[in-house]
């Protein structure tokens, strides 16, 4: 329903939209709704968005810190990281498609990578995840490093503060039991503590109810 603003008409009379653009009055057609059904191509193109947008739903409080591509100015974090998931994580052919965790990046960046990264998780919740160390005077063994634990059951993300760094080689994180409950995939990368700048992430296993079922 149209409405008269200042003398001109703003919203739908019959079959037309009144609008104002750049202070000037503006009429278009509403477009008429689609009849013909989506292809099959279409279908799994949507399909895979829902996966991707699901899967990286419970992570995007952390992914504008920790996706930093060389360019991001043109996308944010959430939708870098919609755009790799997309491109690399998403397995099988419509309709049995699934979003393989191993393949997901929950960080993105110029930083080196950790190396030889493994993660053990001990008795009361506490991880223990250990990597290579790096002597170069290209490596800054200073940066923070960190995990992520995200169980994907129950859409939590768990996040440690950034207390170790690379050069320590070892991070050592509790969480709570509840945390463990479900299917729990673990990531590990480092970012610099202005969080300009961080490493591609490395995946470090799913866990089932606290039992390790892929340590790729």
């Amino acid at each position: 329903m149209a409405i008269l603003k200042g003398g001109t008409l703003h919203g739908k009379v019959g079959g037309l939209v009144y609008y104002m653009r750049k202070g000037v009055s503006c009429v278009r057609s509403i477009p008429k709704p689609r009849t013909d059904s989506p292809t099959p191509a279409q279908r799994a193109q949507r399909e895979r968005m829902k996966l991707a947008t699901q899967f990286l739903a419970p992570l995007a409080p952390v992914l504008d810190d920790t996706f930093k591509p060389g360019d991001r100015k043109k996308l944010s974090g959430p939708n870098w990281a919609t755009k790799q998931v997309l491109q690399d994580a998403i397995a099988g052919q419509y309709p049995d498609l699934s979003v393989r965790a191993e393949r997901v990046l929950v960080s993105c960046g110029t930083l080196p990578r950790l190396r030889n990264p493994a993660l053990a998780l001990g008795d009361g919740g506490w991880f223990t995840f250990v990597w290579a160390l790096t002597e170069s005077p290209f490596i800054d063994n200073n940066v923070p490093a960190y995990l992520l634990v995200y169980n994907q059951t129950h859409r939590r993300v768990v996040m440690s503060k950034g207390t170790a760094c690379r050069g320590d080689g070892q991070l050592d994180m509790q969480v709570a039991p509840e945390v463990l409950k479900g299917t729990v995939h673990c990531y590990g990368f480092v970012m610099d503590r202005l969080r300009r700048s961080a490493s591609d992430s490395v995946f470090l296993g799913t866990f089932v109810d606290g039992k390790l079922v892929n340590d790729e």
